[in-house]
């Protein structure tokens, strides 16, 4: 069993439009360390620009 422990979150709003055809990315990055992992989604729903979202970060046991 796979469990989830919730690390933090943050809000931001849309900056274009997005359909969910597209591809979202997100980019996980220390302070201003080179060193960054991008990851990619594909939304559930088209997103609008000013749409406010939220993006919730766990840590999978």
């Amino acid at each position: 069993m796979t469990t989830a422990l919730k690390l933090g979150e943050v809000q931001s709003e849309m900056s274009a439009d997005v359909k969910r055809t597209d591809e979202l990315k997100v980019l996980l990055r220390v302070g201003w360390s080179d060193k960054m992992k991008e990851v990619t989604f594909k939304p559930a729903e088209d997103l609008k620009k000013g749409d406010k979202i939220r993006i919730t970060v766990e840590r999978m046991q």
